[in-house]
């Protein structure tokens, strides 16, 4: 069974796309992938797919390659269907029941304002769908908070205290790290580093970057 994970959050610049990027790279390894976003030209998420598919073409990588599509509701069951999991980069509020897993980054206090309270539009957006989830007969999707801010105005203790309120859990944090952004740009991540023909591009902090994707991925993936 298709295996769906939707990434949404409060604000426009929480790092969704990132990590929807490195999220289908590092399970695209082991599973048939797909990564879907509103129909938009020229956006960074298919840029670097782009670029890793001409990378495996020109160079004669063995780039891990997630397939690429623009969402539409009309097709979306049909071309998700072949895939063991599919990402949903920002998708719209109706594509949520869809999720079997809802993955939130978190980044400045605005964000966390909308995961304080469960009044908050946000919050209630996630309890709708959960709720249409559960009229179909679907056992309720799981919700990932993802911390990705080094300067956020809130404490751990109060995000769980919003965790024990709202019903998400908390993924460790994703580190402010140069190398993922040069990875979207490039089209090569930290995640490639165990291919012979890149070793020579990456250096220990590249390492330590990959290492913290690994967790984060583990951390999302387990219990599925």
């Amino acid at each position: 069974m298709t295996q769906i994970i939707a990434l949404t959050s409060f604000n426009h610049l929480s790092g969704k796309t990132l990590i929807a990027a490195h999220l289908a790279v590092m399970l695209a390894k082991d599973y048939k992938t797909a990564v879907f976003e509103e129909a938009n030209k020229q956006s960074p998420l298919s840029e670097f797919i782009a670029k890793r598919c001409h990378l495996n073409i020109s160079d004669k990588h063995a780039l891990s390659l997630p397939a690429y599509h623009q969402l539409f509701k009309t097709n979306f069951k049909e071309l998700s269907a072949p895939f063991d999991v599919v990402i949903l980069d920002s998708p719209a509020a109706e594509f949520l029941p869809l999720a079997d897993i809802v993955i939130t980054p978190l980044r400045h206090l605005e964000g966390f304002k909308s995961l304080s309270n469960a009044q908050s539009p946000f919050a209630s957006t996630i309890w709708e769908a959960k709720k249409q989830r559960a009229s179909k007969g679907k056992n309720t999707f799981k919700w990932i908070v993802l911390p990705n801010d080094d300067d956020a105005a809130f404490d751990n203790l109060q995000l769980q205290k919003s965790a024990q309120l709202l019903g998400f859990e908390i993924a460790p944090h994703l580190e402010n790290r140069a190398e993922y952004a040069q990875g979207i740009k490039t089209g090569i991540t930290v995640i490639d580093k165990d291919i012979q023909s890149l070793k020579n591009l990456f250096d220990m902090s590249d390492l330590y970057a990959r290492r913290n994707l690994k967790k984060i991925t583990d951390f999302i993936w387990r219990n599925k």
